[in-house]
């Protein structure tokens, strides 16, 4: 293979492994804010988690889709925080 036909090659396949992270932290975020709304905080925090490790890969995303990605992360984020907060009320409240 020429020098040029490997280049274009590696450049496709950069563009597929971004395409297929950016599938996977969605799908990961979705399924986070989906179980921090049912209670299942542990299983949120992994999504979380997960994906603020993947975050710093993401390379070549337009703006829309940064914004919806990191909205959704925030989102994720904020009712990680309100579970924390309702947690510690609810544990004062029973040590009351």
């Amino acid at each position: 293979m020429n020098r040029r036909a490997e280049s274009t090659r590696l450049t496709e396949l950069r563009a597929k492994t971004d395409r297929q992270l950016v599938a996977l932290i969605d799908h990961r975020l979705d399924a986070g804010l989906k179980v921090a709304r049912t209670s299942l905080e542990a299983e949120a925090r992994k999504a979380y988690t997960e994906v603020r490790a993947l975050w710093p890969w993401v390379h070549h995303l337009t703006f829309a889709e940064r914004r919806r990605l990191e909205s959704k992360l925030d989102d994720l984020h904020q009712l990680l925080n309100q579970s924390a907060v309702h947690a510690a009320v609810r544990l004062q409240t029973a040590c009351s």
